[in-house]
C-alpha cells in the first residue's frame, strides 16, 4: 500500500518537474529548488504512511468468520475485506475513495502535464529541440505506461470476467 501510493504520488511530481524542464528551462533552477523538491518529495513518503495506516487497521479490526481461502498470492486489502461476516460498505467506500484519489487524480496529473509538454514540444521549430524535448520526458512516460498498465491490468478488470488465477499464470511466468 505505502509503495503504490508513493509512487502514484511520485509519478505525477515526476510529470511536474518533466512539464518545467520542457516549458520554461530557463526558470527551471527558480521553479523546482530544493525546498520545492523537499516538500514533494515528504508529500509522497507521507501519502504512503498515511495510507499503511489506515487501510490496514480498519480491515483488521473486522471480525472473520470460520475458516476462509485466500486464493491470491498476496492478501491484499480488497481482498480480506471480502472475509468478513459483516457490514463492510464503510470499508469499501473508504478504499473506492482513497484509490480515487491516488490513482485518478495523479494519473489525470499527468496526463495534463503530458498534453502541456506535447503542446511546448509542437512549439518547437527544430527537430533537434524537439528530440531534446520528447527525450528528457521518454524515460518517466515508459515508466507511467508501464506502472498504471499493470495497475490497470490487476484491478481494473470486470469482476465477473476475473479470472482467479491471472496473478498465478504470471508469477509462474517469472520463475
Amino acid at each position: 500500500l505505502a509503495l503504490g501510493s508513493r509512487e502514484c504520488v511520485l509519478l505525477a511530481v515526476m510529470s511536474y518537474d518533466c512539464y518545467v524542464a520542457v516549458y520554461s528551462p530557463l526558470h527551471y533552477a527558480f521553479v523546482v529548488h530544493p525546498r520545492l523538491c523537499h516538500i514533494l518529495a515528504s508529500m509522497a513518503w507521507l501519502s504512503g504512511v498515511v495510507t499503511t495506516l489506515i487501510q490496514p487497521t480498519l480491515t483488521l479490526q473486522l471480525p472473520f468468520c470460520g475458516h476462509r481461502q485466500v486464493d491470491h498470492f498476496f492478501w491484499e486489502v480488497p481482498v480480506l475485506i471480502k472475509l468478513a461476516c459483516v457490514d463492510i460498505a464503510f470499508i469499501q467506500a473508504e478504499l473506492f475513495v482513497v484509490s480515487v484519489l491516488f490513482l485518478v487524480v495523479s494519473l489525470s496529473l499527468i496526463l495534463m502535464s503530458y498534453g502541456h509538454i506535447t503542446q511546448a514540444v509542437l512549439k518547437i521549430k527544430s527537430a533537434t529541440g524537439r528530440r531534446k524535448a520528447f527525450g528528457t520526458c521518454s524515460s518517466h512516460l515508459m515508466v507511467v505506461i508501464i506502472f498504471y498498465g499493470t495497475i490497470i491490468f490487476m484491478y481494473l478488470q470486470p469482476a465477473k470476467s476475473r479470472s482467479k488465477d491471472p496473478g498465478k499464470f504470471v508469477f509462474s511466468l517469472l520463475h
